[in-house]
């Protein structure tokens, strides 16, 4: 582990190329920064990814700027990348251009044998994440938040700034002389995400003690997930679910191992569960010689109502 300053970096030494996604503001200035010095350290080459989404006029002017403001990172190459459109998007704009940011940062790694790719998530951002996720109706694994490391299809998505604020990067950057631009949108509250943010602060709420709060919801997610490791050893083969054995178990891993094999059997896009209200609906209405469909799958319950079988649609 390379420690800055409180800021502490978990990446393997072995690996010599890594990216980061730089959008100039002032989290992802002070992580390439951090990430730039581990470089140093591990004789690994940095490439700093900059995304030009086509949304404003001076965008392109800002990539360059950011561009300039980075020239002097150890071990650094910086990129833009442009997100190509002939329309802005009427509708769910932010959600639409990080759809693209990511595919175009994804697309860059793949092509330049990168396993890694760096983000500036931080605890803020997780007090965010956890109020729309629960706004949504989100069970545990999604109340437990972000993770240090998740997969974006081929490539690993790191996130070494969780349990650290908005304010302490903003602080590390003028420590070491940075210079960041903060992105328009977080002050507009036409978004819901400055909306959101300037409410929580002004109910006082506290990175530290948030963080604690989902450290003990992951505690209670991994015991979850190891009964439902224990249950889907018992319960399930071939795609066949062994109902009244299942029914056993109490509800929750129920729902969770059914979940887990029609995600796994399904045919759909994309890296998501299926919807957790219609597992609930199946396992709470099939009955025997019924069949459902969710995901992709088609899911039938045998005659004696003993066995769930799960089919690729």
């Amino acid at each position: 582990m390379f420690k800055i300053g409180h800021m502490n970096i978990n990446i393997p030494e072995n690996q010599k190329n890594i990216a980061v996604a730089l959008s100039g503001g002032g989290d992802s200035m002070a992580l390439s920064h951090m990430i730039c010095a581990w470089a140093e350290e591990n004789n690994t080459q940095v490439h700093l990814l900059t995304v030009n989404h086509n949304l404003r006029e001076e965008a392109m002017e800002e990539c360059k700027n950011i561009a300039n403001w980075v020239t002097d990172f150890p071990n650094a190459i910086h990129h833009i990348l442009t997100w190509e459109h002939d329309l802005k998007p009427n509708t769910a704009v932010m959600e639409k251009a990080r759809t693209a940011r990511y595919s175009l940062m994804r697309d860059y790694c793949v092509e330049h044998n990168i396993q890694t790719l760096c983000v500036g998530h931080h605890g803020d951002d997780q007090i965010e994440t956890f109020f729309f996720r629960l706004a949504k109706g989100s069970g545990l694994s999604g109340l437990t938040g972000m993770k240090d490391w998740s997969t974006l299809e081929d490539i690993q998505i790191y996130r070494p700034l969780l349990g650290h604020s908005h304010a302490e990067l903003i602080q590390y950057c003028k420590d070491n002389q940075l210079q960041w631009i903060e992105d328009p949108s977080n002050e507009n509250d036409d978004y819901a995400r400055p909306r959101l943010r300037k409410a929580l602060v002004n109910e006082g709420f506290e990175i530290s003690r948030f963080v604690k709060t989902l450290a003990r919801l992951s505690r209670a997610q991994d015991a979850i997930d190891w009964l439902v490791d224990e249950a889907t050893k018992k319960c399930v083969m071939d795609k066949k679910i062994t109902f009244n054995v299942l029914k056993t178990y109490p509800l929750d891993i129920q729902i969770r191992v059914l979940q887990n094999v029609i995600h796994i059997t399904g045919q759909t896009t994309g890296n998501y569960p299926p919807k957790l209200e219609r597992v609930e609906e199946i396992i709470a209405t099939i009955l025997p010689s019924q069949s459902a469909t969710l995901h992709g799958c088609l899911i039938t319950c045998s005659k004696d109502g003993n066995t769930l079988e799960i089919k690729g649609a």
